[in-house]
């Protein structure tokens, strides 16, 4: 009867481990059945700037607020400048005076030419003087390029705005893309034109993208064999898919995941 018995748990301890080891193996096929490339997202940013530098009076926009091209953004300081384009005035008022005055002594004969060549050169660089100054005070209003939503407020009111430094950063909601690095033997599974299912961690949010570059990464970027020799190096490739649909839905450097099949790889 222990003969019996002890022949009983053997067997199904037998059955035990086949059962897990066949257990262990579906696990290890079903994991081996995708591969999984983790990748970010990426969105159009652009500086809204002015080439002019001044203090800045008043900002009209804060962070989160949707804009439309031409929006004003920030107006700056324009005092000086309105002081320089009223001396300008008062400059060409007095010039036109001479000028008109020098034509009429001209026309009797009193004044040579030449007298009256330069004063009507220098009531043209008056005038081109005065529509640089429209320019310049035109450029302290600061006005979005671009429909976009404001991602950073980069400076405050009162604040001396240099060149080019930006006021605020505008982030392009559809100009949104997801970039992955795949090596060059998933390149197969991958073409330009090629749409395809991008997961993300939000539940229940799928992305559809479309493949706009393929293009080599930098040396570091390739594996190289150290022991086997017979291996072959392998690239890794930017690729860079333009997202389609729940673009205002993606936040720029939130993680993205592309899956390949690796049995299909080369």
């Amino acid at each position: 009867m222990k003969n019996i018995k002890h022949k009983l748990r053997i067997i199904v301890g037998i059955s035990l481990m086949s059962s897990m080891l066949f257990s262990c193996q579906t696990k290890e096929k079903k994991k081996d059945s995708k591969a999984e490339f983790q990748g970010y997202i990426e969105s159009t940013q652009v500086n809204v700037t002015t080439r002019m530098p001044g203090r800045i009076l008043k900002i009209f926009v804060d962070e989160g607020d949707t804009l439309h091209q031409g929006d004003t953004v920030a107006i700056l300081d324009t005092r000086e400048l309105r002081a320089h384009r009223e001396a300008l005035i008062a400059k060409l008022n007095n010039i036109k005076l001479n000028k008109g005055r020098l034509e009429e002594l001209y026309s009797a004969g009193a004044v040579p030419l030449q007298k009256l060549d330069a004063i009507n050169t220098g009531y043209d660089m008056l005038m081109a003087n005065l529509k640089a100054i429209d320019i310049k005070i035109q450029d302290m209003t600061i006005t979005a390029p671009m429909d976009g939503i404001v991602n950073v407020k980069v400076l405050e009111p009162n604040q001396m705005m240099p060149p080019g430094m930006p006021v605020v950063i505008e982030t392009d909601p559809h100009g949104t893309w997801a970039r992955f690095g795949i090596p060059e033997t998933y390149l197969n599974q991958v073409n330009l034109g090629q749409k395809l299912k991008i997961q993300t961690n939000t539940k229940g949010l799928t992305l559809t993208g479309k493949v706009i570059q393929l293009l080599p990464m930098a040396s570091f970027a390739t594996h190289t064999p150290t022991t086997l020799r017979s291996e072959r190096d392998i690239r890794t490739f930017d690729i860079k898919v333009l997202i389609l649909d729940n673009q205002t839905k993606c936040k720029p450097g939130m993680s993205v995941f592309l899956t390949l099949d690796p049995k299909a790889k080369n």
